[in-house]
């Protein structure tokens, strides 16, 4: 086996992870060149107007004003593109996020290889590196690309720590942390949660443990507490790092929310709308405390409903990956043919079936083997329960998983590898649990598919060439 040198816990890299790169640097070349013009739609428009007036000296504003709507993250990192590259025009951020997703599939590889070995990283390697959804993704001005590297980036400088119990790689897993909620907020938690999983490398020693915790929270905060502080102050109440929480929020949880597809609460009549439905003359900040509050209500009026609700939205999450599908319909990648439309929608559902139902089988078993891993392995399953249960609060929708696919790659390549062993492990509560999160998923899909969307797509596919 041919091999380079990297410095990378004293091992060498595969040279077949070059020609995994490659060809992903090629598709995604070929579809910054097709997808490079593509109208803004929606939240894209935001960030690109926030990006658009840092480079030209407005400050973090929309419409006018200054504002927390949005985290910050991204949009800085736009403007900063924007300014070296000289132009606003969306066509550099595209090309910087096919970069760096790219790199994401590098950081995939060494993630896998550091948990399970070497075909583990290349398998997980390739898999995400060809990921379809991610290939779309890069060129949308969103956050998915940007937040999902960070998120694997904290994932393994994790593992790097409970592996080998060094600070470096602790204090490195808070700083990615503090960057992933300066670009989405609900993973705020997990630094509770890691501080938590501290304690298999620290064991019983009490001053170390204290340490090791204080180095993960000051790292954490020194990220996250300056934008705290500028958002406290501009809207005049505590604010952690957006105002669009207690929107969203209150969207998924208040007497209009949709019981299917609830994300779809913005396009209800205006005057069932929830900004319509909040006072006015008060800051971002008050008008998003005021939301919670009112979701809140609802949620302990509303107990039965909001169960339903979340036992809907949580299913959502884990659906199918439909909205590029949706995109692709409504023309907004242009007029493929019904055969184009076929091939793209097939490759979308089948590496996410194929990733999903790979992953929690390689979870499961990985759980089942006691050893040094369990403690990532507790991690993953925490982050994978944290967003369920977050967006089920709030409104889930079939995006909101996607950061966790990188992941699941490496999982889906450990699940390939000892594949020989899961019909001698039948009567194992890992095959078990992996069954029963196989029949949930199936189940999920094949309510979305026929019972939800299944219309819309041959409708939409109707109007294919």
């Amino acid at each position: 086996m041919k091999t380079f040198s990297v410095n990378d816990r004293g091992a060498r890299w595969d040279r077949r992870l070059l020609w995994i790169l490659g060809v992903g640097a090629i598709v995604r070349l070929i579809l910054l060149y097709v997808l490079g013009d593509l109208d803004l739609w929606m939240d894209e428009e935001q960030y690109q107007e926030i990006a658009v007036n840092l480079v030209e000296g407005r400050g973090f504003a929309l419409q006018g004003q200054p504002t927390s709507w949005r985290p910050p993250l991204y949009p800085f990192l736009l403007s900063g593109l924007y300014m070296l590259a000289g132009t606003t025009h969306p066509i550099v951020a595209r090309a910087f996020q096919a970069i760096l997703s790219l790199v994401n599939g590098l950081m995939v590889y060494m993630l896998g290889r550091r948990l399970f070995g070497e075909r583990v990283g290349l398998g997980a390697a390739l898999l995400f590196t060809v990921y379809p959804s991610f290939l779309f993704y890069n060129n949308h001005l969103l956050t998915e690309v940007l937040f999902t590297f960070l998120l694997t980036v904290t994932a393994y400088c994790f593992a790097a720590y409970l592996e080998n119990g060094r600070l470096p790689f602790l204090a490195a897993s808070g700083v990615a942390l503090g960057l992933a909620v300066l670009t989405r907020d609900i993973v705020w938690p997990m630094v509770g949660i890691m501080t938590l999983l501290i304690g298999y490398v620290t064991r019983q020693d009490f001053i170390r443990r204290t340490w090791h915790s204080a180095v993960l929270l000051m790292s954490f905060l020194v990220i996250t507490m300056p934008w705290v502080i500028r958002n406290t102050r501009l809207q005049d109440t505590v604010t952690l790092i957006a105002t669009n929480g207690g929107i969203v929020f209150l969207e998924g949880n208040y007497e209009y929310t949709p019981l299917d597809r609830p994300w779809r609460s913005h396009a209800l009549d205006p005057e069932l709308k929830v900004r319509r439905l909040l006072p006015t003359g008060l800051t971002e900040g008050q008008r998003q405390r005021i939301a919670f509050q009112r979701g809140l209500e609802f949620i302990r009026t509303h107990p039965g409903l909001t169960l339903r609700r979340a036992v809907i939205k949580a299913a959502n999450v884990w659906g199918l990956e439909r909205e590029l599908v949706g995109v692709l319909l409504k023309g907004g990648y242009g007029k493929p043919g019904k055969g184009v439309v076929l091939l793209v929608t097939a490759a979308i559902f089948g590496v996410y079936a194929l990733s999903i139902l790979g992953g929690m089988t390689g979870l499961c078993f990985a759980v089942a083997r006691p050893g040094q891993g369990m403690s990532f392995h507790l991690f993953f399953a925490a982050l994978v329960v944290l967003l369920t249960v977050a967006h089920a609060l709030a409104f889930g929708h079939p995006r909101y998983h996607l950061p966790l696919m990188p992941l699941f790659s490496v999982y889906a390549a450990y699940a390939w590898t000892i594949r020989r062993e899961f019909w001698n492990g039948r009567r194992s509560w890992a095959f078990k649990a992996a069954s029963l999160a196989a029949g949930l998923l199936l189940a999920i899909w094949i309510r979305e598919v026929f019972s939800v969307e299944f219309e819309r797509f041959v409708a939409g596919l109707g109007g294919r060439l």
